[in-house]
């Protein structure tokens, strides 16, 4: 936020043309404005054709995710923030920065004097979706929904991708914690704060990063680096001030001590310093912080080895051992195999930037208008869009899901069946040889669909997401929801997602009219 501030003030401060002051103020309203130009275009014709207050439905939803797996959501919270921002930022700061850009005196006029009356459901952050599930619908009048489309995608898109490669980072280490250090490789002040967020929902222990931290509440942890070492000069003697002073400045704080000790040579001067250090300052198991070392370089396994040897014979048996350099979920995979002794894994760019797939690949699809549902048809099935408000039903047997059922929000019969536990079949869309029976009273159901905001007013659902040690405990509670074959990192066995009777007639009738419709045009 004050990144943007400061932006600001150096544009605009040289010709005056507005104060610091309210640059501020304007600074939370960017984050509503940061779209692309198509959608302002789009609302001035709405204007125009006075269509502003037909009643539209979007649905946000991803076609695949990382692995052929399941994503974990992040950012919901920071969507309806944005909506917080639009009902509560004055007429003049919105006409001030609008003026500026838009140059339609009636739309200027209409987003001026805004406010969001809509609705908003979706998949709480935490929550564990699947490809073509509406992850965030919004309903609204037209020019509402339509100017939401980029910054929500810009949030999700962001924040999905981050949880989902530490989803799955997390799932490799196993019982070994993982923090996210990756601020330094993140694509800018946002990408770094939020992104941090979203890596400790989807499982990570710890993160590196002071704004998270303030913003949040969530606790920010680090070691030490290099350059602290080479500070105090090159060599032997040097290293050792550097540690022996690092834990006198802060044993008394017990704040974490961990040295980095492959500046040098890690087994004959790096380990053999913090050793010395540790005892010259009193630091052993009796200690309550917490101590340790960290390996940066070299052969991660057969260092951490030998270090934890040299450690346990000094008796410092409580020492950690933290591991970094590059790390992701196949090279935490890799050296658990090779029985690497690690206390904490510190992992930076795989996770900030999501390195293996940077683009999450949601989108905003209008689905209905004036309660007529609306279909998108494309050559690639896959882009085919499933029309109408929709909610999501999570199925489960034995307290393990099975399924997702995506119906009609309003009356649908498989809805019916699911509230009365009847005897229910589900079908593959794109097989429909492929079909699952759950039988009568076999089984429980969840709606996974929240309401966030109804008619402009803030729910029950969406106070819950402020706190975000919550959506940590639901994404760590799901997982234990899933069967095993469904978090297997390579080749994980297909979780059903489908549409439920009446929606998937509903979508092919509207698909028929269409062929019927070109049909005609070529006779």
């Amino acid at each position: 936020m004050l990144y943007y501030t400061r932006l600001l003030y150096r544009k605009y401060s040289i010709i005056n043309v507005i104060t610091f002051f309210e640059v501020s103020v304007v600074n939370d309203f960017l984050r509503v404005m940061n779209s692309d130009r198509y959608q302002y275009t789009e609302s001035n014709v709405f204007i125009e054709e006075k269509m502003e207050d037909r009643i539209a439905t979007f649905d946000m939803f991803f076609r695949k995710a990382e692995g052929d797996g399941f994503a974990v959501v992040a950012g919901i919270s920071d969507v309806l923030e944005l909506i917080d921002i639009i009902n509560n930022t004055d007429e003049k700061t919105k006409r001030e920065y609008l003026s500026r850009v838009i140059h339609e005196e009636d739309l200027v006029e209409y987003l001026s004097t805004m406010k969001f009356t809509g609705s908003v459901s979706g998949l709480r952050d935490g929550e564990i979706a699947y490809p073509n599930e509406p992850v965030l619908t919004v309903t609204a009048p037209l020019i509402q929904a339509k100017i939401l489309e980029t910054p929500i995608l810009n949030i999700l898109n962001h924040q999905m991708a981050v949880a989902t490669k530490t989803s799955r980072v997390t799932r490799a280490a196993k019982d070994v914690p993982v923090s996210a250090f990756g601020s330094r490789r993140a694509h800018g002040f946002d990408s770094a704060v939020r992104g941090s967020k979203a890596s400790y929902i989807a499982g990570c222990d710890s993160h590196s990063n002071l704004v998270t931290e303030y913003l949040y509440g969530i606790k920010s942890i680090g070691t030490m680096a290099h350059s602290y070492v080479q500070s105090f000069g090159v060599g032997e003697k040097a290293e050792y001030i550097a540690f022996d002073k690092f834990i006198k400045h802060n044993k008394e704080e017990r704040h974490t001590l961990i040295l980095l000790i492959d500046t040098y040579n890690t087994l004959e001067m790096g380990l053999k310093n913090a050793i010395k250090a540790f005892k010259a300052n009193g630091i052993d198991d009796t200690y309550e912080g917490s101590y340790g070392i960290r390996l940066d370089s070299g052969d991660l396994a057969y260092l951490s080895k030998k270090c934890r040897i040299a450690l346990d014979e000094a008796g410092l048996t409580k020492a950690k051992i933290a591991l970094t350099n590059s790390l992701d979920e196949y090279l935490i995979r890799s050296l658990l195999d090779q029985g690497v002794k690690a206390d904490l894994f510190g992992v930076g760019d795989s996770i900030a930037v999501s390195k293996d797939r940077p683009c999450f690949g949601g989108v905003y699809k209008i689905v209905e208008i004036d309660g007529e549902r609306l279909i998108k048809l494309s050559n690639d099935i896959v882009k085919i869009s499933n029309p109408g408000k929709k909610e999501i039903y999570r199925l489960f047997e034995n307290e393990k899901a099975i399924a997702d059922l995506v119906v009609l929000k309003e009356k649908d019969s498989d809805t019916d069946k699911i509230l009365m536990k009847k005897e229910l079949v589900i079908v593959d869309e794109n097989n429909r040889f492929n079909s699952y029976k759950f039988k009568e009273n076999a089984y429980d159901f969840e709606k996974i669909t929240k309401d966030f905001i109804i008619d402009g007013k803030r729910t029950d659902e969406y106070d819950e997401l402020t706190d975000i040690k919550k959506s940590k405990a639901h994404y760590e509670n799901r997982l234990t929801q899933l069967l095993k074959g469904h978090k297997r990192l390579d080749n994980p066995h297909t979780y059903m997602v489908d549409l439920s009777m009446d929606l998937y007639h509903l979508k092919s009738s509207l698909i028929k009219k269409i062929k019927s419709q070109m049909q005609n045009l070529d006779e």
